[in-house]
């Protein structure tokens, strides 16, 4: 089915922009990134709060690709 393939492309979309996330805010928390202005990378967000959104989208992912692999079982059968 076309939509278990497009939710499985959205699941791992939304892992990579949430590590993505984190990487940056820990990044700037650690001053391994020293950007100018961290509203550049992290946008209206402070590096706290960048961390715990990247974990949200990362525990979002993973729900929305379990639900993928259910649907792609029942298919199967």
């Amino acid at each position: 089915m076309p939509y278990t393939r497009l939710g499985t492309l959205i699941a791992g979309a939304a892992f990579i922009l949430g590590c993505v996330q984190i990487a940056m805010g820990f990044g700037v928390v650690t001053g391994a990134i020293s950007a100018a202005d961290p509203v550049l990378l992290l946008g209206s967000l402070t590096a706290e709060q960048a961390i715990d959104s990247g974990l949200m989208k990362i525990l979002a992912a993973v729900a929305f690709g379990v639900i993928t692999e259910i649907s792609r079982s029942v298919e199967r059968k």
